[in-house]
């Protein structure tokens, strides 16, 4: 489970340009569910949908008994070619 919080960035759009890139390492590590939190035409690009409350609570009840994901985390380096 990964969740999403509001970011910011000094350049138009960049943040979610690095949003972009994170699902796709997020995919490969297999993680269950991103929580975006917001419902935006940007997030459904990515593939976000809005899912019910009792769906997002099965869901989450399965995903904190998985295993942890050891950090430091860095992306994948043939991700970003």
């Amino acid at each position: 489970m990964f969740y999403g919080e509001s970011m910011f960035a000094q350049v138009t759009d960049a943040s979610k340009i690095a949003f972009a890139h994170l699902i796709a390492q997020l995919r490969r590590w297999e993680f269950g569910l991103i929580d975006c939190q917001m419902e935006t035409a940007h997030l459904a690009s990515l593939g976000a949908r809005p899912i019910a409350r009792r769906e997002f609570e099965s869901r989450l009840a399965l995903l904190v008994n998985g295993p942890a994901m050891p950090g430091p985390w860095c992306f994948d380096h043939d991700l970003i070619d």
